[in-house]
């Protein structure tokens, strides 16, 4: 074998790799488990025929059709699913099985509305400070500012537990 034949092996290897970690379809799947919504039901919902979910949506990759992004945008809309939420749950967490867990939903939540609503504010705040033309800000920024915002949610957090724990002792009821 060449070495442009192994190349182009490996290569195909790497991309096959990161096709299987950007899965969406068990998404979808699970939420139509969850959901209760079958085939027949999720296809007059999104006005996808059956036969093409059924291509789209089949539990073998290899058997699977390409999804156009109108059909991954009508699907998730039918399964009341934002594609901020599916972006975090598919990329960010790659599948984690910890998210099935109903106590990280509102954790979920939190983030889809962080993400949605961050990058507008970012640039309105670049936006008030006069003489800021963007190249201040770095890439490497990204990591101590994801550290700052777990901080801050541990100190509200931890400040929520301390609240609740002195009402719960207190005999004391007033607000």
């Amino acid at each position: 074998m060449s070495s442009h034949a192994i190349v182009a092996a490996e290569e195909e290897a790497a991309l096959e790799a990161i096709e299987e970690q950007r899965d969406y379809i068990p998404l979808i799947l699970r939420a139509m488990a969850d959901k209760d919504t079958a085939q027949r039901k999720l296809a007059l919902k999104t006005g996808i025929s059956k036969t093409r979910l059924a291509l789209l949506l089949h539990s073998n990759p290899a058997k699977r059709i390409a999804m156009t992004l109108r059909e991954f945008q009508t699907i998730l809309r039918a399964l009341d699913i934002s594609i901020i939420q599916a972006i975090i749950q598919v990329e960010a967490f790659h599948g984690l099985e910890l998210l099935q867990e109903e106590r990280y939903a509102t954790l979920i939540a939190m983030l889809c509305e962080v993400f949605r609503g961050l990058p507008m504010k970012l640039i309105n705040a670049l936006e008030e400070l006069e003489g800021i033309d963007g190249s201040e800000v770095r890439k490497e920024w990204a990591d101590p500012l994801q550290k700052a915002v777990v901080k801050r949610l541990i100190d509200e957090v931890l400040a929520v537990m301390d609240r609740r724990a002195r009402f719960a002792q207190s005999d004391d009821f007033r607000i």
